[in-house]
């Protein structure tokens, strides 16, 4: 079998399994993104996400996952499952990435099947699956191979599927057409800059990780303190998706497992009344128990206590 048919055929079999793309980078299409990252890291926007800093020349050369890799095949796969409610209590909201299942529970069973359907056509082939697991940017590799383009907001953005869709890659020793980055971009449009309720949006595609609500929510080690208008965000943040033009209207995912669950409509004060034990048993499943217990709580009280001094007079 020919590379284009095979390529062709793994697409079809990425199809069905509910991812949306596939494209395919070369192994070496974003080195030269190193200096760019270690430059990021530098300027101090990385906040306390040490990780970044070990050897990240690693992140930009898929050789050392996979040494004889030869394609990087990235998937991407719509989470976005209509118009709902972010919660519609006024007291915590949470990203819609985090409203079905874990995507990494989700996407890395159908990236093993995709890798052992190669199995079955190239003999000796090795791979290895990433679903945001491992020291590799997928973002880049996304750019690379046309997914999308990179957004004023930093997030990998697709005419196709807007940006409310999950990153996937497998990297393959099968030799495979790879593709050419998109053509279109962001242009003069800077809703997402404006909207951002941190001003964490320095440059294109240039994000202060450090100023970011989602950052703050999610992978800060500190609790938030009250500092920061938390824009009733108890978990993440969507504001710079939500304003984006080409989120107007993202695509269906097919996947029923992102279908909101109950994490969604959680409401501050009632976080409060659960105890480790009952957050643990609500959440299982979810990517919101990723986040200590102790921090979600003091997320909640923040949010109680900006609501509560908004709302009093004067």
């Amino acid at each position: 079998m020919d590379s284009i048919q095979l390529k062709a055929d793994l697409t079809a079999e990425a199809g069905a399994l509910g991812f949306d793309l596939l494209r395919v980078a070369s192994p070496d299409a974003v080195l030269r993104e190193t200096v760019h990252h270690e430059s990021w890291l530098e300027r101090g926007y990385g906040g306390d996400m040490h990780y970044l800093h070990r050897e990240p020349h690693k992140r930009y050369d898929p050789g050392h996952l996979l040494q004889d890799c030869r394609s990087v095949i990235v998937l991407a796969a719509s989470y976005y499952r209509g118009e709902a409610d972010y919660g519609g209590h006024g007291e915590g909201r949470v990203a819609r990435y985090a409203w079905g299942d874990n995507y990494h529970n989700v996407l890395r069973p159908r990236l093993r099947e995709l890798g052992r359907w190669l199995d079955a056509r190239i003999p000796g082939h090795s791979w290895r699956e990433t679903v945001d697991s491992s020291p590799l940017a997928e973002k880049a590799f996304a750019v690379a191979a046309g997914i999308g383009m990179r957004g004023r907001n930093s997030l990998v953005v697709s005419r196709e599927l807007g940006s409310y869709f999950f990153l996937a890659c497998l990297l393959s020793s099968a030799v495979l057409p790879v593709d050419e980055p998109v053509e279109y971009s962001c242009g003069t449009c800077t809703k997402c800059v404006t909207a951002c309720p941190q001003d964490a949006l320095t440059g294109p595609g240039i994000l202060m990780a450090d100023r970011c609500i989602s950052y703050l929510t999610t992978e800060c080690k500190e609790e938030v303190d009250g500092s920061v208008d938390l824009q009733q965000w108890m978990f993440g943040c969507d504001t710079c998706q939500q304003v984006c033009p080409y989120n107007d209207d993202p695509l269906q995912s097919r996947i029923e497992r992102f279908e909101p669950r109950n994490t969604h409509a959680i409401a501050a004060s009632e976080l409060l009344e659960l105890n480790e034990d009952g957050f643990q048993e609500r959440f299982a499943g979810t990517v919101f128990i990723r986040r200590k217990f102790h921090r979600v709580r003091a997320q909640a009280r923040v949010i109680l206590d900006q609501k509560r001094i908004s709302s009093e007079p004067g």
